[in-house]
C-alpha cells in the first residue's frame, strides 16, 4: 500500500489539472478568503464559537493569558449541552487506570484512538475537582455514580461528580461557568448571533470569522485564532442521515446543536472523526415538545420488546449513554428496523410507583421546555403517550404487533423471575451488594419482578434520542483542528462536543471532563500565539 502525502496529492493535481487549480481543492476550499479590502467590524486576539462549557473553559483560559477575547452564540442563552446535561463529569482517582479504561473503550469499539490525547486527558482528568473549585467560590460538590461499563479493566477508578445546588446539575454547573464568565472577568459575549464563515489569509491561517448580527454580515478580526465549541449536529437531519445508523432517531439535548462548527470546519479543510459516536438514551416524542423526554424506569416489574413481541437486551445492563446501539440492528430480510420503534411493557404496580421518566435527570424538554411527567404516568396515559389495556393481547393489538408473542413472552419472564434466574439476557434480580453503579441512587434495589398476572398493563413506543453527537473536525492532544494529513489548520482550535475525542463508545460525565480539559489547553494555546500583522 502506497502513503500518499499531502505534498505528492498537490503536486499530482497540479500537474494533471493545472498549477491553478491546487489552491481550488477541496482540502482547501471554502473558507472566507481575506483581502485588503476587508472591514473588520470589531477586533479581538481570540473569538470563541459557541458558549457552551467547552467555549466558556476556552474563554477563561484564554482571557487568564491575557487576551482579549469574544464569544458568539447563536442562540438567546448560553449553555448548550453542559446547562442541559446532568452537570455530571468524570474525576478518576487514578489516571494509569483511567488510561487503561478509556483506551479499552476505542479499542474494543475499533474507534481511532490518539493515545496522546487519551493520556493528557486522562492526567488533567484526576485535578478537575480543583478547576469546578476555581469557577466560583463556595461550591458544593459531590460524587454521584461511577464507571458506566465495570467490566472493562481500569473501571474501579472512574467517579463522577456534579454541584448540589438549588436546580438541575447542569444549570449548576454551567452557573459556575458564567460567574467566572461574566462576573468575574466580564468578557464579551454576542448573544443571536451565528458565526457564518472562518476567514482565512493567504497563508492558511485563520484570522477571524465572519458573523451574522440582526441580518447583517460582520467581519470579526481573530488577531491569535479562532476556537470552536459549538457542541454537535443531533438537530441536523441530513447530517444525521448520512453518519447515525438507525431510523426515527430525535434529539434530547440543546436544538442549537445543528453542526454548524463542524461545516465550517470542513469548508476550511479539516478532517472528520468520530462521526458515528454518540451519547444516546432511549426515550420518546412529547407532541409540542421541541426535544424529546428520556425513558428510565425505576421500577422493577416492566421488559422492552421489538416489533416480534420480544425481548432483544438486558434492559438494565445497557449504559444510559449507549442505548442506540442496543437498538440498531437492521433486519436485511424484512428491510427495517426491528427495535425502531421498541415498546416498554410495564404493570399497575410498576404505574403507581413512579414516572417511566424517573431516572432522567437531563435533556432539553426537563431543563429548558420544563415538561414535568406526572408521577403516576396518569398525564401521559390521558394524552396518548402511554396506551393503556386490560390485556395482553389487546396491548399488543394497540401497538400493531404480535398478540401471541408478546403473551409468551411476558409468560416467559414471569417463569424466570420467580424461579430466580433470566434465562434470556441475564437481567439480575437485584443490586449487588456494595457494587459501583453509573448513578448512585437511580437505581432500586429489587431489579426485576414478574409483571401482574391480571391486568391493566401499559406500554410506551420508544425511539433513541441523541443527548449529542461526537464527531467533528479531528484535533490533536493540543486542541489544534487538523486537516486530512493530520497537520494542524493554523490558528484554528476545537474543544468540547464538536470533534470530541470520544469514539463509538462513551462514558458519561466525558463530555463535560473534556469541555473542560481540552477547552483550557485550546484557550491557552491560541492565547500563546504571536498575533497576525
Amino acid at each position: 500500500m502506497t502513503l500518499i502525502t499531502r505534498r505528492k496529492f498537490l503536486t499530482a493535481a497540479a500537474l494533471t489539472t493545472g498549477a491553478t487549480a491546487v489552491s481550488a481543492l477541496p482540502l482547501t476550499a471554502g473558507a472566507k478568503e481575506y483581502s485588503k479590502d476587508i472591514k473588520w467590524s470589531a477586533d479581538y486576539d481570540v473569538v470563541v464559537i459557541g458558549y457552551g462549557g467547552a467555549g466558556a473553559a476556552a474563554a477563561i483560559a484564554a482571557h487568564d493569558k491575557g487576551s482579549k477575547v469574544l464569544i458568539v452564540e447563536k442562540m438567546p442563552e448560553g449553555g448548550g449541552n453542559t446547562a442541559v446535561s446532568s452537570g455530571g463529569y468524570i474525576c478518576p482517582d487514578d489516571a494509569e487506570k483511567a488510561k487503561t479504561y478509556i483506551k479499552n473503550l476505542f479499542t474494543y469499539a475499533n474507534s481511532e484512538l490518539d493515545e496522546e490525547t487519551v493520556n493528557i486527558f486522562a492526567e488533567e482528568c484526576v485535578d478537575l475537582n480543583k478547576y469546578v473549585d476555581s469557577l466560583q467560590d463556595g461550591l458544593n460538590q459531590y460524587i454521584y455514580g461511577h464507571a458506566g461499563f465495570p467490566t472493562i479493566e481500569g473501571s474501579e477508578c472512574i467517579k463522577k461528580f456534579r454541584i448540589k445546588g438549588a436546580k438541575r446539575g447542569g444549570d449548576n454547573l454551567f452557573a459556575a461557568y458564567r460567574h467566572a464568565v461574566e462576573v468575574k472577568r466580564k468578557i464579551d459575549i454576542k448573544l443571536n448571533t451565528a458565526a457564518k464563515d472562518l476567514i482565512r489569509n493567504g497563508e492558511g491561517e485563520i484570522i477571524g470569522v465572519s458573523i451574522i448580527v440582526d441580518g447583517k454580515e460582520q467581519n470579526i478580526k481573530a488577531k491569535r485564532g479562532v476556537v470552536l465549541t459549538s457542541g454537535g449536529f443531533e438537530y441536523n437531519e441530513n447530517m444525521m442521515q448520512n453518519y447515525v445508523k438507525g431510523t426515527k432517531v430525535h434529539g434530547l439535548g440543546n436544538p442549537g446543536n445543528t453542526g454548524d462548527g463542524i461545516l465550517m470546519a470542513q469548508k476550511a479543510g479539516a478532517a472528520l472523526w468520530h462521526m458515528t459516536g454518540t451519547s444516546c438514551p432511549i426515550g420518546v416524542k412529547v407532541p409540542g415538545l421541541k426535544s424529546c423526554m428520556q425513558v428510565n424506569m425505576l421500577a422493577p416489574s416492566h421488559i422492552w420488546v421489538d416489533q416480534d413481541s420480544k425481548r432483544f437486551v438486558n434492559e438494565k445492563g445497557v449504559d444510559n449513554h449507549a442505548r442506540l446501539l442496543a437498538v440498531d440492528a437492521y433486519d436485511p430480510i424484512h428491510h427495517r428496523f426491528p427495535r425502531i420503534p421498541c415498546f416498554m411493557v410495564f404493570d399497575e404496580k410498576a404505574r403507581k410507583k413512579g414516572p417511566i421518566s424517573g431516572g432522567a435527570t437531563s435533556g432539553y424538554a426537563i431543563n429548558r421546555e420544563n415538561y414535568k411527567w406526572s408521577f403516576d404516568n396518569s398525564k401521559e396515559i390521558k394524552s396518548g403517550i402511554v396506551k393503556k389495556a386490560d390485556t395482553l393481547e389487546e396491548l399488543a393489538k394497540i401497538l400493531g404487533i404480535p398478540e401471541d408473542n408478546l403473551t409468551s413472552t411476558v409468560a416467559q419472564w414471569n417463569a424466570d423471575i420467580k424461579s430466580g434466574k433470566d434465562t434470556a439476557f441475564g437481567r439480575p434480580l437485584a443490586k449487588a451488594k456494595g457494587a459501583k453503579v453509573a448513578f448512585e441512587g437511580r437505581e432500586a434495589p429489587i431489579i426485576s419482578e414478574p409483571l401482574d398476572e391480571t391486568g391493566p398493563y401499559y406500554a410506551v413506543e420508544m425511539i433513541p434520542t441523541i443527548l449529542n453527537t461526537q464527531g467533528g473536525p479531528k484535533r490533536n492532544a493540543k486542541s489544534e483542528v487538523l486537516d486530512p494529513f493530520n497537520t494542524p489548520i493554523p490558528r484554528l482550535y476545537a474543544a468540547g462536543e464538536i470533534g470530541s475525542f470520544w469514539g463509538l463508545i462513551y462514558q458519561g460525565g466525558g463530555n463535560n471532563a473534556e469541555s473542560m480539559v481540552f477547552g483550557q489547553i485550546a484557550g491557552r494555546n491560541v492565547a500563546d500565539l504571536k498575533p497576525w500583522k
